[in-house]
């Protein structure tokens, strides 16, 4: 049962990236006007029609890849409190992906951007808890790994990945609180936080993927 759960964990690691930014660049490309550097993925959500449902779907999609990835990861860890925290923390962003996708926007984020609603009060709401959970959990997984031996060596880079997850995730909402929002390349900052995020639960899941190799 256990070979079963790590299978699992490296499958849904190895899928996440992959299927968001494929998703993200894709129905991007496909929207007439659409610009990754300003426009919040958000309004990707919104399209009317099979495009906007199929955002969304993959959205929670994403979500389910990282719950199962955070919780595959956490019996490969020492038992440490940190490791918990930082599978606790990938639950609820994984959580909060899956209500961003339900709590979605309606067509060019009106019900956010021009006359906010329960529906896109719930999606920012939502999308923080995304971008919190997943940005904060390499940090807490990185307290746990440079005490293990197998883990070690992943570590750095863990910690690496956890501060740029999180620095364009506390510019962007700092801007959107205050006011002072940097429009010019807002989209651009919303993607980098998360887009690091997935690059480590890749490079986790290729590490993890190495080390079953080597027990085989």
């Amino acid at each position: 049962m256990n070979d079963i759960l790590i299978r699992i964990t490296i499958i849904a690691g190895l899928l996440a990236a992959p299927l968001y930014f494929t998703l993200v660049i894709t129905l991007g490309a496909l929207e007439p006007g659409y610009s990754h550097l300003t426009m919040p993925m958000s309004i990707l959500g919104g399209i009317p029609g099979p495009r906007g449902l199929l955002f969304n779907m993959g959205v929670a999609s994403t979500g389910m890849l990282v719950i199962a990835f955070g919780l595959g990861l956490l019996q490969k860890l020492p038992p440490k409190t940190s490791a918990k925290i930082g599978c606790g923390l990938l639950v609820i962003g994984g959580l909060g992906l899956m209500g961003a996708a339900y709590f979605h926007c309606n067509q060019g984020c009106q019900n956010i951007l021009v006359e906010p609603d329960l529906v896109g009060r719930l999606h920012i709401i939502t999308s923080f808890l995304a971008g919190m959970g997943t940005g904060l959990a390499p940090l807490f997984f990185w307290a746990s790994m440079r005490g293990s031996e197998q883990w070690r060596s992943f570590a750095s880079p863990t910690l690496l990945m956890g501060l740029l997850a999180n620095l364009p995730g506390i510019t962007l909402w700092i801007t959107l609180f205050t006011g002072y929002r940097l429009l010019s390349i807002e989209g651009l900052i919303q993607r980098l936080g998360f887009m690091f995020v997935l690059v480590w639960i890749f490079i986790a899941a290729m590490v993890l993927l190495r080390q079953e190799s080597h027990e085989e």
